[in-house]
Order: C-alpha cells, then sequence, then structure tokens
C-alpha cells in the first residue's frame, strides 16, 4: 500500500518537473541554433560580399582599360590623318597613302571590324573592313554618306584630339541590322585641317564580342551571374543571350534590368556603385567611368564624351547567398531536441524519486540518529568541505565536543594536531572532485585530538558516497591508546631481554645477520665482543640468584654506557652477552672490549651486596670476507674461551696468540 502511495506520487509530480527541466533547455538548444544559423548565415553573406565587390571593381577596370585603349588609338589614327594633310610635296593621292595606313593599322589590332575615315560631308573616303581576321579596303563606288548617323555628327563637334564613343548598340548595314550581330562601340575623333578647320573624322568601329564574352566567361566560372547594363537598363550582358539587346531588337523590347528585378534596379539606377541584397538575391555594381577619368586633373586620356552610362552587375542568387548545410543543422537541432526531452524525461523522474527518497531519508535518520547514539564508537559524517553533517553522543565523550559546538565546523580542525593540516587539505582537495583517498584504504590508525588539547591514538575506519553530485564521508573512531600500549608491551617482550631489557637471542640474531650481509656487500668492517660473567655460579651459589640478577643487569648498564648508538648488544646465555659493532675494525673493538672490561671490573654490581666484585672474560673477532654471523661468532666465542684459560679478566682477539692477546694490569710486572 505504501509502494503504491509513492508511485502515485511520483507520477504527479513528473510531468511539471519535466517541464520545468525541459522547457528552460530546449529554448537555450534553438536559440543557440538560431543565433548560430544567423551568425554564420552574416558571416557567409559578408564574405561573398567582399568577394563580389572586388570581382566588380576588377572587372570594371578592365573595362575601362580596354576602352581607354581603343580612345588612344582614335586619337592617334586622327592625328596620323592631319599630319599626312600637312605634307604638299606627297607624290601618291592622299586617300592612297591613308589607306595603306588604315590597312596596316587595322591588320595590326585586329579588333576594329571598320577602320574609316569621312570627310567633313559625312562621306567615306577611306574604308577598311575586317574580314575573317584580314584587313580589306572597300572600293570607291562602295563608299557610303553617313552624314545622318548621329555618330559622324557628334564627333565632327569635338575637338581636336577628344573623342566620341558611341553608344553600345548593334551594327546597321543599309538601314538594317547586319547578321549575325555584331555588337559595336565607335570611337570617333575629328581629324584638323592644316590651315584650320575639320576635314572631317576617323571612325572606329570597335567589336564589342570579345569584351562581352569575357564578361559571360567571368559568370561562368563562379557562383555568380555578370551583367553589364546602359543607362535605361538594356541588357548588353544579361542572364542569357536570348534577352540581350532589347533597345535595338522589337521582339527582345521587354526584356531589361528593372522588369527582370524591380527592385534591384530602384537602388542601381540613382547610384554609381554599392551593393543591396533583395529576395532575388545579392547585386553589387559599379559604373563604367570613362569620361570621369578623362576629365581627372592631370590625366593622359584625351577628353572623352559619351552618350550612354554602364554598369557592370554581379548577382548572387539566394541559394548561394544561403549555407548549404543550415537545413540539416535545424534537422539536427530538432534530433537533439527529442533525444534532450527523452533524458530530461529520465532526468526529471530521478529527480522526482530523489525527492521522494529524501523525504524518505530525512524520517530514517531521525532513526539512524537514535541508533548511532547507542553506538560505543564515534561515528561522525562530513562533506566534500570537511564540514561535519553529523555527531553522535559518543563522538561527543571522545572529543569533547557537543554535537552544537561540532555541527559545520572542519572536522580536521577540530580533531587534528595541526603539523597534519597540510596534508590533510591536499587529501580533501583530491576528495571533493573524486570521493576517494588514503583514509578509505581500510582501517588506519591515526593520532587524534581532544578539545582541551590532549592527544590519543585513534583507529578509523571511514567509506565515501555521492549524493546530489556532492560527496561525503563517514567514519567511526575509536580510542586505541590501552591496545597500543598492550601491543608495545607485547613487541617489548618478543625483542628484549626481560631481565636486562637488552635484545634477546632471537632479536639480536635477526638484526646481526643484516649487518653482516651489510657488510660483506659494502665491505665494511664489522667486529663482535663476547664477553662472560667469570665464577658467575659462584656468586649465584654464594649470594643467590637474585644477586646474581642484579650483577646481569649492572653489567647490562655499563656495556650500554660504553657502547655506541648504533652497535647491537643482547643477551644470548645466561651470563653471555655479544656486542656487534659496525664499521669496526678488531683493533677498535678489542679497545671498546678493554673498557667494558675495565668498566666492570671497577663497577659496584648489586646494592643489597656491596662486597661483590665480578669481571668478564671477552673474545673479539672481525668479521672477513666469505664469513657467515655462525662464523664470526665461532670466533669470538674462541677468543674468549682462551681468555677463560688465561685467567679470565682479559681481552682475548680472533688470532689466538699473544700479539692478539690484551693483558691485564700488573700481569707483566
Amino acid at each position: 500500500m505504501r509502494a503504491d502511495r509513492a508511485t502515485s506520487a511520483a507520477h504527479i509530480r513528473l510531468l511539471p518537473q519535466f517541464l520545468k527541466l525541459y522547457l528552460p533547455l530546449a529554448a537555450l538548444v534553438a536559440l543557440a541554433a538560431v543565433l548560430l544559423g544567423i551568425i554564420q548565415q552574416n558571416t557567409r553573406i559578408e564574405a561573398i560580399k567582399g568577394q563580389q565587390v572586388n570581382l566588380v571593381r576588377l572587372e570594371r577596370e578592365v573595362l575601362e582599360t580596354d576602352l581607354l585603349a581603343h580612345v588612344a588609338d582614335a586619337v592617334f589614327l586622327a592625328r596620323l590623318t592631319s599630319l599626312t594633310m600637312q605634307n604638299p610635296t606627297m607624290l601618291v593621292p592622299l586617300k592612297h597613302v591613308l589607306r595603306e595606313a588604315f590597312v596596316h593599322f587595322s591588320q595590326s589590332q585586329r579588333v576594329y571590324d571598320q577602320v574609316r575615315f569621312l570627310d567633313a560631308t559625312g562621306r567615306e573616303v577611306v574604308r577598311i573592313n575586317l574580314k575573317q581576321g584580314k584587313a580589306l579596303a572597300v572600293a570607291q563606288e562602295q563608299m557610303q554618306h553617313k552624314v545622318s548617323r548621329y555618330y559622324f555628327a557628334a564627333g565632327l563637334a569635338m575637338d581636336q584630339g577628344q573623342v566620341y564613343v558611341s553608344p553600345f548598340d548593334l551594327n546597321l548595314e543599309q538601314g538594317k541590322l547586319e547578321t549575325p550581330l555584331k555588337p559595336t562601340l565607335r570611337f570617333v575623333s575629328p581629324v584638323a585641317l592644316p590651315g584650320g578647320g575639320k576635314a572631317g573624322v576617323v571612325v572606329l568601329n570597335f567589336l564589342g564580342d570579345r569584351l562581352l564574352d569575357r564578361l559571360r566567361r567571368a559568370s561562368r566560372e563562379g557562383e555568380n551571374k555578370i551583367f553589364l547594363v546602359n543607362q535605361k537598363g538594356w541588357w548588353l550582358v544579361g542572364p542569357s543571350p536570348e534577352l540581350e539587346w532589347g533597345h535595338a531588337i522589337s521582339e527582345r523590347a521587354t526584356f531589361s534590368m528593372p522588369s527582370a528585378f524591380q527592385q534591384a534596379w530602384q537602388s542601381i539606377a540613382p547610384e554609381d556603385q554599392g551593393q543591396v541584397l533583395t529576395p532575388q538575391g545579392l547585386f553589387t555594381y559599379q559604373s563604367v567611368a570613362l569620361m570621369e577619368k578623362a576629365q581627372a586633373a592631370g590625366s593622359p586620356i584625351p577628353p572623352t564624351r559619351m552618350d550612354d552610362h554602364w554598369w557592370i552587375i554581379s548577382r548572387v542568387p539566394p541559394e548561394v547567398l544561403s549555407l548549404p548545410w543550415l537545413p540539416a543543422m535545424y534537422l539536427i537541432c530538432a534530433g537533439v531536441l527529442a533525444l534532450l526531452a527523452g533524458v530530461v524525461w529520465l532526468w526529471a523522474a530521478a529527480r522526482v524519486r530523489r525527492a521522494l527518497a529524501e523525504s524518505a531519508a530525512q524520517r530514517d535518520q531521525r532513526r539512524l540518529e537514535f541508533i548511532t547514539n547507542t553506538a560505543q564508537d564515534a561515528i561522525t559524517l562530513v562533506d566534500s568541505q570537511d564540514k561535519v553533517q553529523f555527531w553522535n553522543l559518543a563522538a561527543e565523550r571522545l572529543f569533547g565536543y557537543r554535537r552544537e559546538e561540532a555541527m559545520g565546523q572542519g572536522l580536521h580542525q577540530l580533531v587534528a594536531p595541526s603539523e597534519q593540516h597540510g596534508g590533510i587539505a591536499r587529501g580533501l582537495e583530491a576528495f571533493s572532485r573524486t570521493g576517494q583517498g588514503p583514509i578509505f584504504e581500510g582501517r588506519r590508525e591515526v593520532l587524534a585530538k581532544r578539545k582541551d588539547g590532549s592527544l590519543f591514538p585513534a583507529e578509523v575506519s571511514a567509506s565515501a558516497f555521492s549524493l546530489d553530485g556532492q560527496w561525503y564521508a563517514a567514519g567511526s573512531v575509536r580510542d586505541i591508546t590501552a591496545h597500543k600500549r598492550d601491543e608495545e608491551a607485547l613487541k617489548r617482550l618478543a625483542n628484549t631481554d626481560g631481565l636486562t631489557g637488552v635484545l634477546n637471542r632471537r632479536r639480536f640474531m635477526e638484526l646481526s645477520r643484516q649487518e653482516v650481509a651489510r657488510s660483506q656487500r659494502y665491505a665494511g668492517a664489522l667486529s663482535l665482543i663476547m664477553l662472560d660473567v667469570d665464577h658467575f655460579k659462584a656468586v649465584n651459589d654464594s649470594y643467590g640468584h637474585e644477586t646474581g640478577d642484579e650483577v646481569l643487569v649492572s653489567l647490562a648498564k655499563v656495556c650500554r654506557k660504553v657502547l655506541r648508538q648504533v652497535d647491537l648488544f643482547g643477551r644470548v646465555g645466561g651470563e653471555e652477552f655479544m656486542a656487534l659493532l659496525p664499521e669496526t675494525g678488531l683493533a677498535a673493538a678489542a679497545m671498546v672490549a678493554e673498557r667494558l672490561r675495565v668498566e666492570t671490573a671497577s663497577q659496584q654490581v648489586s646494592q643489597s651486596q656491596p662486597q661483590v666484585r665480578v669481571t668478564i672474560s671477552l673474545g673479539v673477532a672481525q668479521l672477513a670476507p666469505g664469513m657467515r654471523l655462525t662464523d664470526l661468532m665461532r670466533a669470538a666465542d674462541d677468543a674468549m674461551y682462551r681468555a677463560k684459560q688465561k685467567g679470565r679478566n682479559l681481552v682475548e682477539t680472533g688470532e689466538g696468540d699473544e700479539a692478539g692477546r690484551t693483558p691485564a694490569p700488573g700481569e707483566n710486572d
């Protein structure tokens, strides 16, 4: 029944929790996608804008350069014709000279459909036609009158050295359009008479196909279209050849820039250059400013008149401006939102379950506090910042802090000695990130501090867990002062002699083997002193075992006083002792042995029996290469035995001869 109520409560809370979490995230993802799309789209458009400005400027400069070269050609031929007329001694008729000059000029240039000289009445005097790349002079009888043509009057009205550039048009022959169509520009410059006045004009019919084809190729090479339109918006280079020359071909009169791209044309017509973005694409335009170049101060270009105005226009269609991957990105975004909905639904369900669990946990915590307060060990709980979250009654008794004092405080600031705080801080930094640390590796012995500042050994057992994205550590602490005391006592019993407090035989042998191995490895000197109390049985028999024990204790004190801290000293038998001297040769060890003998002989060895005096016999041996500990002990024992045989209270070395013997005082007197 309780489980059913919990399930029902979870279902009621789930949808509001889902909407609360999902809607902000979904809005954020959608907004990010839209902003990314806008930014990337604008970036692409700006890049294309800069590219198109450079492209149109380049095409305009090439076109103007080309046109200005033809302007210079017209001025050159007009000047040449004028100079020819000024030579009165010519043996050949003028028109023959001009015809030859014009033929050579036309043949060398190969860009002019016609090269002509018209006299002041408009009659053709010289006319050169370009047929299949060959310059041919037209016969006299085929010459025509051009007085009615607009370009003749306009050119004749120009001053010497000036050029009239006609509108871009289709060439007419005998009043009809020449086929195939010949896009033609006429460059007209007046010819001055020697005495003043004008003899006529030079007319260059420039074939515009090459110029227009180059613009068309520029369109095909990119994702844009290059247009050339005149001042009324008629296509000179249009979207397709069938739409061009609407001002000259009546069947195409409806095809123009204003009719095809009205919104763009409204921005282009009043301006010389610029860009406009419309639903039909991006339009970049610049006007051909031949007259401005000619009129610029200090310009080497002849003054020029143009009755037409052209724009070079680049159009980038909308599909090129759009990012090709943008629809795919929005599709992916929709997929991400769907996936996010699933994830958030699971997240919301988890949060609802956690909220219900926390509610249940609060009830369980009250039960837990009651249970833990009956425990004998101190139980604590800290968060990832080491702040105390739980503190039971046993912790109050062990550390001396009431629960109210400990809650929210740094645990280790309260219970750890100050010299440990640095290492603890580094460990807490790792614990807050990973939930791991050496404190969780089983039971550990630490030094703890009570509220009054006293220190005690403690055994700590801890474990970590994560809740709501934060790490917590729960631990139990036990005072092991009595245990450590018992452990130290057992350790002393295991390693020392119970009567004298020096090393027992087992521990002495264990440490001595290590020293022998070290000495053999590093070729260091090592000597062993073996000593025995002279007539010890007699002391026991005469004064009792208690006095005998006092003798042994006194002897151990004397030896510890004389020997160094690094020397090993132990009781290996009833009244037998050994001293192992690292980094000590035989002679030095014999001197130490002699000091031991002298000190012992002069020592009062029993408080209860002041009259008791004892001596010791000592044998000294040095470790030789290849010897074992047992060999060294045998050599020292043999030396001690010789000391016993020679009267006791002597020091004998391992050589076994008189040279190695240290005599007792007065022996050689």
